[in-house]
């Protein structure tokens, strides 16, 4: 990709791992590299500008396959995630298939329990976390802070295809 097409907000793609995948420009770190967010998954990872090429028209117009979704009735005991708890829940629900049960999807929100049905007993990690000391249950859905800013999928990707190019505010 020429360099003036390297910018937030640009929806192009990436090799990763011999893989392409469809990405958005999310922030120009250096001379070699970005950070680009990957709309069919949701995640955020730093590749060289190397790698980048441009898009088929074909592939531009899917909307994203990533959903946003917050974890149902739970909040952050200290008004945002620790570190802590962040690292629990990537352990907790990385690398396996867990049971989403969906609580209500509000203003573009699928809020839900998931639950680890692998072991004897399943698993809710919202009460992984309480119990962990964590978190408190409150019955109700409240995105924790700088929930909506992170929330990059409404920022770059639309429906049908339609890019915005938006200013993220870091939290």
């Amino acid at each position: 990709m020429p360099e003036s097409s390297v910018k937030p907000g640009q929806l192009c793609c990436v090799t990763v791992l011999n893989w392409w995948y469809r990405v958005v420009i999310h922030r120009v770190i250096n001379d070699q590299e970005v950070e680009v967010f990957f709309p069919d998954y949701g995640n955020l990872k730093v590749v060289r500008k190397s790698g980048l090429r441009f898009l088929k028209w074909c592939y531009l117009k899917l909307p994203a396959q990533a959903i946003p979704c917050s974890l149902a009735w739970v909040k952050p005991v200290e008004g945002t995630w620790s570190d802590a708890a962040v690292l629990l829940f990537r352990k907790l629900c990385g690398s396996k298939i867990l049971v989403g049960i969906v609580d209500e999807y509000v203003k573009g929100i699928l809020h839900l329990f998931l639950c680890d049905t692998s072991t004897e007993e399943d698993i809710y990690m919202h009460c992984v976390l309480r119990d962990k000391g964590y978190a408190d249950i409150c019955e109700e859905n409240l995105p924790s802070k700088g929930f909506m800013e992170l929330n990059l999928s409404a920022l770059y990707v639309q429906p049908g295809g339609k890019q915005e190019n938006a200013e993220l505010v870091e939290p």
